[in-house]
């Protein structure tokens, strides 16, 4: 039974070193001997090398190769050529240089100086490289250039797969084409498509922009990219960021998905939002989901928030308008505001808030249908309150200094009203004071008022027209003789951080505000009749 199996094991044994034997002759195929002008295997020459001389063509399983001379060692499968090396590989791959180190039981072709290696679609140049014949990839390690469509690529280590129709580059890669150079630390290429994978660091710079990312692509054929990572746009006067953005160079334009910024250098404004478009060629931009607008003046930054923001060109005219529409609201350290939508105008650098806007400057509160607040060298210069016009100061918790009319216009000077002109059924209350101290209540009435602020308190009124005023000891007066009709304290919805312009909370006030527009208007007979 031992003899047996003994027996049955040798057999095994044998059987395996046969198959070991017949895939080890299967590896290492001879290399055939095509043709040669001449050839000369002597002692000169060395032991079992065959010397050929002239018009050399060596076969290898799918490879041929053509050379001007060839050493080919006969037990290694290793051959090493000179001069006009020309391989093809599966009848599309062509391989070119001056040097070839080619060993055939790995299938392994190095080739040396003047490189070339070419395919349908992509040509590449080299002084080093080494092509695996049977994994069906070349490498440089020494620099090289890509040819492809338009393109010209350049690396200093480069990998080749031809089966992928790929090309990987690493370090200081550069691509060059006629419309812009992509500057690259890691690269893919597609040599078919041209579509160049973004895996590091990236520039692609044009004579309109410069664009930045570290993940994504480009599709040179088509001129579109989707960028993923800490990526940019900057154009000449514009900068766009988004977590994910979507470009279209030819028509320029720009989608942006999370965190989208854009930032206008020209006019010192940002607009963001988690969802954004731009048009580059146009200059209309649009924001939404958070969006959020930062006006940028020399002392402090005004943040706005609203549902949609737009960005609208004003091409006749060079300019272009700001749009906020729906819940807008807005913070900066000397004023802070609601209204339903606002339009700022480049031409005359003016926020006008239109549907129940209320301002806050310090301790006064703006309120009237139609709001505009101007600027000049990016400060405050004044502000018109249009129809049913309404400005709360607070004297102490209880007592409110007051102005009313048709019209006003605040003007500013150092972020504070200095001046008020009231231009219609002017109304007045106010608090006079003695050494800080209230001395009574003063109420006058007057077509026409101008009224003087100094420290954000009132130092003097004018009235112009039909003058009428008396003054009371103070707090002895009904809160009705003490409030003018329309009187609404707002400040529980004043917005005190930028963080609150993002707060969703309910104001029953506005809707109080709003019926007093409705219920309280001056009416035409009224006006006929000042």
């Amino acid at each position: 039974m031992a003899i047996r199996l003994a027996f049955i094991l040798l057999i095994l044994s044998l059987t395996c070193q046969a198959q070991t034997s017949s895939d080890s002759k299967k590896q290492k195929a001879s290399i055939t001997i095509k043709h040669s002008d001449k050839l000369k295997q002597d002692e000169s020459v060395g032991d079992n090398i065959k010397l050929l001389i002239g018009n050399v063509e060596l076969i290898h399983e799918n490879t041929i190769m053509y050379c001007d001379s060839a050493y080919v060692f006969g037990d290694s499968s290793y051959v090493e050529a000179y001069n006009n090396i020309h391989i093809i590989q599966n009848d599309s791959i062509h391989l070119y240089g001056d040097y070839l180190n080619y060993i055939g039981s790995i299938g392994m072709a190095k080739v040396r100086d003047n490189v070339k290696i070419e395919k349908q679609d992509i040509t590449i140049l080299t002084e080093f490289l080494d092509f695996d014949r049977v994994n069906n990839f070349g490498y440089y390690f020494n620099g090289g250039e890509v040819l492809s469509g338009d393109n010209n690529l350049i690396s200093d280590l480069g990998y080749y797969y031809p089966d992928l129709s790929e090309v990987h580059f690493k370090d200081s890669v550069v691509v060059t084409n006629p419309k812009y150079t992509i500057f690259s630390d890691t690269l893919k290429y597609h040599t078919v498509t041209e579509v160049a994978s973004i895996l590091g660091p990236t520039f692609i710079i044009s004579d309109d922009n410069i664009i930045y990312s570290e993940d994504g692509y480009y599709d040179t054929m088509h001129d579109k990219a989707k960028l993923k990572q800490k990526s940019y746009i900057q154009g000449t006067e514009q900068l766009l960021k988004g977590d994910t953005i979507y470009y279209d160079r030819n028509n320029g334009l720009g989608e942006a998905f999370n965190n989208f910024e854009l930032h206008d250098t020209t006019n010192h404004i940002i607009i963001k939002g988690n969802y954004g478009y731009y048009n580059e060629l146009t200059e209309y931009a649009l924001a939404t989901d958070s969006a959020q607008l930062l006006q940028i003046y020399q002392r402090d930054t005004m943040f706005m928030h609203a549902d949609t923001l737009q960005a609208i060109p004003l091409p006749e005219e060079n300019s272009k308008m700001m749009k906020a529409y729906y819940n807008v609201k807005f913070f900066r350290k000397d004023m802070q505001g609601r209204c339903d939508s606002m339009i700022y105008d480049f031409r005359d650098s003016t926020n006008t808030f239109y549907n129940t806007p209320i301002l806050w400057a310090q301790n006064n509160q703006m309120t009237a249908q139609t709001i505009k607040l101007y600027t000049k060298n990016q400060t405050m210069d004044k502000a018109e309150l249009i129809n049913s016009a309404f400005i709360v100061s607070p004297e102490d918790s209880l007592l409110f200094n007051q102005i009313k009319g048709r019209n006003m216009t605040g003007y500013i000077r150092d972020n504070e009203l200095y001046k008020i002109d009231v231009d219609g059924n002017g109304q007045t209350i106010y608090y006079p004071k003695d050494k800080n101290l209230v001395i009574g209540v003063n109420r006058a009435e007057s077509s026409n008022l101008t009224i003087s602020l100094n420290n954000r308190q009132i130092s003097g009124i004018k009235m112009r027209i039909d003058p009428n005023g008396n003054l009371n000891p103070p707090y002895i007066l009904p809160t009705e003789d003490v409030r003018l009709q329309g009187f609404i304290w707002l400040e529980s919805i004043r917005p005190k951080s930028k963080l609150d312009i993002f707060k969703k909370v309910d104001l029953p006030e506005l809707k109080e505000l709003t019926k007093v527009y409705d219920d309280y208007k001056f009416g035409d007979d009224e006006e006929e009749g000042q």
